[in-house]
């Protein structure tokens, strides 16, 4: 715009010795008025003893000079640490963002089948919870209790608990975590359980549990976890967890757990009639109980 319209012919415009055709050419173009405004101004300038073209050369300087000084202005508006700030706030909210959880979990007495983002299922039996990251989950997740895994071939899937983890490729499994109990079955594919200094690779029909400090290996025969049919089964499990798998399915509260001797049960009870279920178990073991009318389950003395 400068080089277009330079002082002299700014002077000439001023002075009104433009041709027609100079003087419409200006009008038509984006800078006429912006520089009529600048000549209205000089109008009202308070400097006749100043001519024109003079007053008209140190109006445009002064603007210049005052563009200068806003521009200048509004880059300090915005300072340094302004900058920082908004750089600081992004890096949070994305760490926010890649570090969301998502999680579900199931009541007492209640169960529910999951879908991955991979298309995995995992199924959760009751009292039981699995978190993983929302996004850029990696095939990871958490647990707590127990729930039944069918993998998708991929890259590394793992299923990390208080007291161990569980890498697989692609297959169906069990890992059940529960209070001073952890214990994985293999149903399909290959299991790589680690516990502690304990690393074990479980196949089809094994199963890796550590209760009461001890490890142990076992053979199952089951093609399927039982309580995904409604029932529960053990295969040489204390007592205790046992009972406490009573409460979980039943959504009781079972008194005089302390009374419980040192045993283990191998068997299963349904999970439809609470009766039957206290008959197989503590008949099955020789534990005297009661049990009255409002379903209050006590453990007696023996």
């Amino acid at each position: 715009m400068k080089q277009q319209y330079d002082d002299t012919f700014l002077a000439r415009w001023a002075s009104g010795e433009l041709t027609t055709n100079e003087l419409a050419e200006f009008k038509a173009s984006s800078a006429y008025s912006e520089y009529k405004m600048i000549l209205d101004g000089v109008a009202h300038l308070e400097a006749p003893s100043y001519n024109q073209e003079a007053n008209f050369k140190a109006t445009l300087a002064k603007i210049e000079r005052q563009k200068e000084k806003q521009e200048v202005k509004v880059r300090r508006l915005i300072p340094n640490w302004a900058y920082a700030a908004a750089a600081c706030l992004v890096l949070f909210l994305g760490a926010m963002f890649m570090f969301q959880e998502t999680s579900y979990s199931t009541d007492l007495a209640q169960q529910n089948t999951i879908e991955l983002p991979d298309g995995s299922i995992a199924q959760l039996n009751a009292d039981s919870k699995i978190t993983h990251k929302k996004y850029n989950w990696g095939r990871s997740l958490e647990l707590e209790g127990e729930a039944f895994f069918k993998v998708k071939k991929g890259s590394t899937f793992s299923v990390t608990t208080k007291e161990g983890t569980v890498t697989v490729l692609g297959t169906e499994f069990t890992v059940n975590s529960r209070n001073k109990f952890y214990q994985v079955i293999c149903y399909e594919g290959k299991v790589q359980v680690i516990a502690g200094n304990e690393k074990q690779v479980l196949t089809p029909g094994k199963a890796f549990n550590i209760q009461q400090n001890k490890t142990n290996l076992l053979n199952i025969s089951e093609q399927n976890p039982s309580w995904i049919a409604q029932e529960s089964s053990f295969t040489s499990i204390a007592i205790l967890q046992v009972v406490e798998e009573l409460e979980r399915q039943y959504g009781i509260s079972i008194k005089g757990k302390e009374n419980l001797k040192n045993a283990k049960f191998t068997g299963r009870f349904s999970h439809s009639n609470l009766k039957l279920a206290l008959t197989t178990v503590f008949d099955t073991m020789e534990i005297p109980y009661t049990f009255d009318a409002d379903q209050k389950v006590s453990i007696q003395k023996y």
